[in-house]
């Protein structure tokens, strides 16, 4: 036990060297000693290691007022690369990113199926011509994330349901890594996504919590805590879309009459205007909207209100510092969002309203990939493991 003990210490504290040359490089052996409060010769020790397995390199900066070179390190960023990849119902991002967060490879495809097989055959085909189009080493790769749309079981990477997908209990991450002969991760797009809105430009004085909630072809949440993804249990927290809110409601594809999303997701409301008009985009839609017709404004209103409700409902949940929006209907339809963001006004409860900020996501369409990609990164740091041992 004890032998057991001392080795999950070392990996450990060789992590934590490793995040602190990643998060603050260039820095000396002596700032990271000084900063992790380890001996110097542990410290050292680290460092020689990290540097014989090309994980960092060293740089050379001129010491202030003396003139003299003292070494500093930095991560090599082309030590490691990660995958990120989502997947949405006609859509398929692929992203190689580097080990200082930088997506050196994007790839967006159109791709309209449901059949797992069929997805996880054009994920893998993708994948490899990527590889060998760009003359990547695969050696280098330490894992792929997808992210998509649903309740998934992180842990054993099973898709439990996905309503647009039409899928249950899909082992996804072993379908994968039979193909790809990666480790593979597979997780909620939602959680992904703020995982990289928490990452891309922290503010640790301003973000220390971060609620992002997705307004789109479903409605789903996640929370985002000191830099951790809070899941709840078998990773299903979150999901808001899926709250009741009028039981006698119509039905939700989950199983259940009322859901929050059948007030709000893009497949509901063109369900409901076409019992008007026969309306089969939201561009369509969106355009009735401005153009003042009654019955899209209606429709569009009453979104909106459930948008602001539900904002309101996971500010007093978890009273974050920062509730991050996205979605296509805030991405794509400026007007809505400028309506969901003044309606706030008007739902949240007062005590709250001056406890928080709210903003859309600087990340954009990457922002999934961007996530995925990162979670591969963090899990590979985390979990880190060399054959040769630090002494």
């Amino acid at each position: 036990m004890r032998i057991k003990n001392q080795d999950f210490l070392k990996r450990e504290n060789q992590s934590l060297v490793l995040e602190m040359i990643l998060n603050h490089g260039p820095i000396s052996r002596a700032e990271i000693s000084k900063r992790t409060r380890m001996s110097p010769t542990s410290a050292s020790r680290i460092v020689a290691t990290l540097l014989e397995e090309d994980l960092i390199r060293e740089i050379n900066i001129l010491s202030e007022g003396i003139g003299r070179k003292a070494t500093h390190f930095v991560p090599n960023e082309h030590s490691v690369l990660s995958i990120g990849v989502e997947l949405n119902q006609n859509d398929l991002r692929i992203g190689f990113m580097n080990f200082v967060g930088k997506l050196i490879v994007l790839e967006h495809l159109k791709f309209a199926s449901t059949d797992p097989h069929e997805i996880v055959g054009f994920i893998t085909q993708r994948i490899q011509a990527l590889i060998q189009k760009e003359n990547i080493n695969a050696d280098k790769i330490v894992g792929v994330c997808v992210g998509l749309p649903g309740l998934v079981q992180h842990e054993t990477g099973e898709v439990k349901i996905s309503a647009q997908f039409s899928w249950k209990q899909v082992p996804l991450k072993k379908m994968l890594e039979e193909q790809l002969g990666f480790s593979v991760s597979v997780d909620n797009e939602m959680k992904l996504l703020a995982l990289a809105e928490y990452n891309i430009d922290p503010q640790p004085e301003q973000e220390t919590t971060i609620a992002m909630i997705g307004f789109g072809s479903g409605v789903g949440s996640a929370l985002i805590s000191n830099g951790q993804i809070y899941r709840g249990e078998g990773n299903f927290s979150g999901e808001i879309g899926h709250t009741i809110v009028d039981p006698f409601g119509i039905y939700c594809p989950c199983g259940n009459f009322g859901c929050l999303q059948t007030y709000i997701a893009e497949k509901f409301l063109l369900q409901e205007a076409s019992k008007t008009v026969p309306i089969h985009t939201m561009e369509e839609l969106y355009a009735n909207y401005q153009l003042g017709e009654k019955w899209a404004v209606k429709i569009l209103d009453k979104a909106i209100i459930y948008a602001a409700i539900t904002i309101n409902n996971v500010v007093c949940m978890y009273n974050p510092d920062t509730v991050v929006l996205t979605g296509t209907l805030i991405d794509k339809y400026p007007k809505i969002k400028e309506q969901i963001i003044q309606k706030c006004k008007d739902q949240i409860w007062a005590p709250v309203t001056e406890s928080f900020r709210i903003r859309t996501t600087k990340t954009g369409v990457h922002g999934v990939v961007i996530g995925a990609a990162m979670g591969i990164q963090h899990d590979f740091i985390k979990n880190i493991h060399f054959n040769k041992e630090t002494k």
